[in-house]
């Protein structure tokens, strides 16, 4: 059973779609996010298995201010909105993504759906 902080490192945890994460966003540019933060997992599990990868979106308190892409979360300890306009492709091990709340797959799948309105399809 996973518990709040376990990472691939501690736990051999693998973030599974839809989970409510822990990760240091820095290095970071721009408008980029930085320092740790709260993420959604936004790809599938198997994706994330078979490659070491996690795409993720982060989760601020400042709603309205950041993204005009924006989706609520409340998860847990969690409360503010996933920028969805700033979704990143991190290495789990790497950066010690930690498990913090197995989030609702429903809001997950929402947000993938408002990621796919700016993502082009040919």
């Amino acid at each position: 059973m996973l518990r709040r902080g376990d990472s691939a490192q501690s736990a051999n945890y693998v973030p599974e779609f839809g989970d409510i994460v822990h990760v240091d966003w820095s290095p970071a540019v721009g408008h980029e996010m930085i320092d740790p933060h709260y993420g959604r997992v936004v790809s599938a599990t198997l994706f994330n298995t078979a490659t070491g990868m996690v795409l993720a979106v982060p989760i601020t308190s400042k709603a309205g201010k950041v993204s005009s892409f924006e989706l609520p979360e409340r998860a847990g300890r969690v409360n503010g909105v996933a920028v969805l306009s700033s979704v990143r492709a991190l290495d789990y091990m790497t950066r010690a993504v930690a498990f913090e709340h197995a989030g609702q797959t429903q809001t997950a799948i929402d947000a993938n759906k408002r990621i796919a309105l700016f993502l082009p399809t040919v």
